[in-house]
């Protein structure tokens, strides 16, 4: 793992490591490497870059934002609500959509700051038919803040952070691993 690491890091130097940060971050959405770490890591390996990365992390979830919206809505115009009913008290469905929708400006700006899985926020909204404006440009201003922050973060304490990724990175890889294995526990 830890060459992998090295390689990408040694990639980013060339032509393409631009490239490369686009294309995960496009297919975020198909894997489980939040964006936040992938543009943290590119940014520690080069710094002169961190802003670029930034902008183009909040371009492309925007853009994301747009796909995720229409799955959503494609899956409430299929038919997809029925299952709810195998799922969740249509009720209680009811009160949540209708909370979602009530304060869509607060939760947007919210959960597109938090570390939660930004394509849920993006379906969600898309099944309940939110509007697409102000959910879009909120989405956008809000990951923009989170992902100018992170490399803001970089850009002054980069050498700083480098040192402790380099240094714990099988420590911070098996905790990210035990993190996830107790939220699937505590989930199921």
């Amino acid at each position: 793992m830890k060459n992998l690491y090295h390689w990408l890091g040694a990639s980013l130097q060339t032509w393409y490591g631009t490239l490369i940060f686009m294309i995960l971050v496009a297919t975020e959405g198909f894997f489980i490497i939040p964006v936040s770490a992938l543009l943290l890591f590119f940014c520690v390996e080069n710094r002169s870059k961190a802003f670029m990365y930034a902008t183009i992390a909040t371009g492309l979830t925007g853009l994301g934002a747009l796909i995720g919206y229409g799955i959503g809505f494609l899956l409430y115009k299929t038919g997809s609500y029925l299952l709810l009913d195998y799922v969740v008290h249509p009720d209680t469905f009811q009160a949540l959509a209708q909370r979602f929708t009530e304060y869509q400006t607060f939760t947007s700006f919210a959960v597109a700051m938090s570390p939660l899985p930004y394509r849920t926020l993006t379906v969600t909204a898309g099944f309940l038919g939110v509007p697409l404006f102000p959910f879009i440009p909120l989405s956008i201003i809000a990951r923009g803040v989170r992902f100018f922050a992170i490399a803001s973060a970089v850009h002054f304490w980069g050498n700083n952070l480098k040192y402790v990724v380099d240094k714990y990175f099988y420590w911070m890889l098996g905790l990210g691993v035990i993190v996830i294995g107790v939220l699937w526990y505590v989930m199921r």
